[in-house]
């Protein structure tokens, strides 16, 4: 589905915003803390789980869309799909949110020079997973090729 080279940005320390509608079609937008691409086009999709607005708006309408963005070069891919299921948190989730948080704060304090401690503020206290099924890729990277749908391999 991925190219190697996708699979590694989309599970590095980029920017994860998610977008989500709720029956009305009302939006809400909120972090991603960590993304992995599992077989089958699907994706593991770690989010706040006390963001009930956002988790609620899953349940009522299953569309998702992330963007992810490097934070060094702006490099950016979205991800279009469905989510199949929401599943509680393991411990292998708390560790992969720990380092991708490590990944994307070392991005955000070289660039921007934010101090750490107050993008650890950030930090949800807990986590669930969300399982996307991915039906389409955009390049949304600036420049005259946003918007350019991307091969689903």
């Amino acid at each position: 589905m991925f190219s190697p080279e996708d699979v590694v940005f989309l599970e590095s320390g980029c920017a994860l915003i998610v977008a989500v509608v709720d029956a009305d079609l009302r939006p809400r937008a909120n972090r991603g803390w960590g993304l992995d691409v599992l077989a089958e086009g699907d994706v593991r999709l770690l989010l706040d789980a006390d963001d009930v607005t956002t988790l609620d708006h899953l349940v009522q309408r299953d569309a998702i869309a992330i963007t992810a963005t490097s934070v060094r070069d702006l490099h950016s891919m979205q991800l279009k799909g469905h989510c199949r299921r929401i599943e509680a948190a393991t411990p292998a989730d708390r560790i992969r949110a720990d380092r991708y948080c490590a990944s994307f704060f070392t991005d955000v304090v070289e660039t921007d020079g934010f101090a750490r401690g107050l993008l650890q503020r950030l930090v949800p206290a807990a986590y669930v997973a969300c399982i996307v099924r991915i039906d389409a890729v955009f390049d949304q990277t600036p420049g005259p090729a946003a918007g350019t749908a991307l091969p689903l391999v």
